[in-house]
């Protein structure tokens, strides 16, 4: 993220960094260094990041906004709808350490609902970046539209899915590997464990299609419904909580599409959650490619 901040403000003039209370971390601190004038740290003040920004960007500049997911979407989402996307301006807000990221400060930290939150405000892109290839390619993507984003930075406990950045259209599903079994959807953390599953199950003879849903919001319903109707099985994996996920946007697709499919979703509960550092939480609520692996079959061996 600091290094595309940098290589953007190189290439550009009206970039600009605000962050709440992030200091010299590590996605700042060289950006700090380099364009110390172009940086604006607004203290404990979330929505005031998002303001500033949305005053940069109706005034001509292309403003970041860089905090911590927990905090992101829930306490900005009034200035997320009504200063920024409201009025459609070229904000991209980057949520970082989401999802279970922070699990060991406690629920409070957790970062699982800012897709439900935000998926009804207009105007809105949502992306979720399987690995710093697609976060790069999705801080640019979002530059070049013009458009106001807000993008879940990667896990830091995912392993790396592209091996460049990848070409990404808005809006667009993106296709990792095509297959005729099962079709396994990830987003963000859930694409980088459906890649692993993906091969785990080529070994046990089970052909398996891979998406990356990196656009959440528009979202490539059709695309899903598409595939589904080939495998007539299908996975979605998410660092999010299920009840309005990424698992109830494929539901969506499928029902309107009339598209008949079995369908799992990996994820977390809606309920209060352990505290715990992340790989332990991953392990207690099946984020990962064991219990991948072992949904698709099922799902396969069920109907076989």
């Amino acid at each position: 993220i600091g290094q595309t901040l940098i290589e953007l403000a190189r290439e550009r003039d009206d970039i600009v960094l605000i962050a709440p209370d992030v200091g010299r971390g590590p996605a700042t601190t060289s950006f700090i260094d380099a364009f110390p004038n172009r940086y604006i740290d607004v203290g404990i003040a979330e929505t005031n990041a998002v303001s500033i920004a949305a005053g940069l960007a109706a005034s001509g500049f292309r403003p970041f906004v860089f905090g911590i997911g927990a905090f992101m979407a829930p306490k900005c989402l009034e200035q997320i709808r009504t200063d920024v996307a409201m009025n459609k301006l070229p904000v991209t807000m980057i949520s970082a350490w989401g999802g279970l990221d922070m699990g060991f400060f406690g629920p409070s930290h957790h970062g699982l609902e800012d897709i439900s939150m935000l998926r009804g405000t207009p105007h809105l892109t949502i992306a979720s970046a399987a690995d710093d290839s697609a976060m790069r390619a999705l801080m640019r993507q979002g530059i070049a539209d013009g458009v106001p984003l807000y993008i879940r930075a990667p896990s830091g406990f995912g392993q790396m899915v592209y091996q460049s950045p990848p070409a990404f259209q808005h809006g667009a599903l993106h296709l990792l590997q095509e297959g005729s079994d099962v079709l396994l959807v990830g987003t963000g953390l859930g694409t980088s464990l459906c890649t692993q599953a993906a091969a785990v199950l080529a070994g046990s003879g089970v052909s398996a299609a891979v998406t990356d849903v990196a656009y959440l919001k528009p979202f490539d319903g059709s695309a899903i419904a598409r595939l589904a109707t080939i495998t007539k099985r299908v996975v979605v994996v998410e660092e999010h909580n299920t009840s309005a996920g990424l698992g109830a946007l494929v539901a969506e697709a499928l029902g309107r599409c009339g598209v008949s499919a079995r369908l799992e979703v990996i994820g977390l509960p809606d309920d209060d959650l352990a505290v715990a550092v992340p790989p332990q939480l991953f392990s207690r609520y099946g984020l990962t490619v064991e219990a991948v692996v072992a949904k698709a079959l099922t799902l396969v061996g069920g109907s076989a």
